[in-house]
């Protein structure tokens, strides 16, 4: 059943397809206009009486979306932090949010590197580190990365996209379509769990990778597959959740120590299955050789089980919502065929 937005029609099927992801990550873009405008409007509403607001500030961000450019994922999160902070009755942040709105420029047509830098001197990865980490998550593990780090990363990962594209060309046309910052992160040795690879929901466009981990061309295409598909996820699911559990509902998660509220469990759930069919592909393309074989091999029967036992968990406790039920029945048929 495709999934309708205005005169985009987006499918939910489980295969990737790089015409979707342009059409979701054309979609992204509108809705941040249409969100803007709206926001724009009540701004109008209320600047007479609060000098510091400026509702032309937003003018750069919607000009450029309709001129067909790209908006890079700080531009998105910006957004975010304005609604959010004018609620709050934040003003010193939410001016920051608008003045950043205000210099918004289009993103590179192409996928950059913007490894993380020293929180104290780059506003960008403080931000970006307060939302992967939130509250209460001080055990978690990430830290800036030097450049010769962050240079060698940057070259297994496009490595690792060369071999997705002759094993799996429509999952790497996917994700050339979604991921449009990669953000190389390190790991910091005197925390708990450390941080393998994130998204956010926020930073459309961004693809968080852990560069201690991942050494392989084939690990570095599964964690590019297992993180890219948490993005596809989250492009479907703008107007309708994937679960209706109470998001202080904690459940065992198949990829994770910690429990996890619903939401979570399915996303690491659908992701396995992304991850299964990667790893298929390349044991399929016949470019591995022995112990390239084996380790995928390995990857296929962790992925299996990982599926396995989210899958449970969902069909246990999951109460999920008809946009929800189609999702995860393509990966379960997928996993079912396979």
């Amino acid at each position: 059943m495709p999934f309708e937005t205005g005169s985009m029609s987006i499918h939910l099927g489980f295969l990737p397809d790089p015409e979707r992801a342009k059409a979701l990550d054309r979609r992204m873009h509108a809705e941040l206009a249409e969100s803007l405008s709206y926001v724009q409007e009540q701004l109008n509403v209320q600047a007479p009486d609060t000098p510091w607001i400026h509702p032309s500030h937003l003018d750069p961000p919607q000009a450029l979306i309709h001129q067909g450019h790209r908006l890079s994922p700080q531009t998105f999160v910006a957004y975010y932090d304005l609604t959010t902070f004018l609620m709050a009755g934040d003003e010193a942040k939410a001016r920051r949010a608008l003045a950043q709105l205000a210099q918004a420029q289009p993103a590179p047509p192409h996928r950059v590197h913007r490894p993380l830098r020293p929180l104290e001197s780059c506003a960008r990865s403080e931000r970006y580190v307060e939302l992967l980490i939130g509250d209460g998550n001080d055990d978690i593990g990430l830290t800036p990365l030097a450049d010769e780090r962050a240079s060698a990363f940057e070259n297994r990962f496009e490595r690792g996209m060369l071999l997705m594209g002759a094993a799996f060309p429509e999952l790497a046309g996917e994700v050339d379509a979604i991921v449009h910052e990669v953000v190389a992160i390190g790991k910091d040795p005197g925390k708990t769990m450390q941080m393998d690879g994130a998204s956010h929901y926020q930073l459309w466009g961004a693809l968080f990778l852990n560069a201690d981990f991942h050494h392989t061309d084939a690990a570095m295409m599964e964690v590019i597959a297992h993180e890219s598909a948490h993005s596809l996820l989250f492009g479907l699911c703008t107007k309708e959740p994937l679960v209706d559990n109470d998001d202080e509902a904690m459940f065992s998660s198949p990829l994770r120590s910690d429990r996890r509220p619903m939401d979570g469990i399915f996303h690491a759930t659908f992701v396995s299955a992304r991850m299964h069919l990667a790893m298929t592909r390349l044991l399929e393309s016949g470019l591995l050789d022995a112990d390239g074989r084996a380790a995928t091999i390995a990857a296929l029967e962790a992925d299996r089980h990982n599926f396995d036992a989210g899958d449970s968990v969902i069909r246990e406790h999951g109460v999920l919502t008809e946009l929800g039920r189609e999702v995860i029945e393509g990966a379960r048929a997928y996993m079912a065929a396979v």
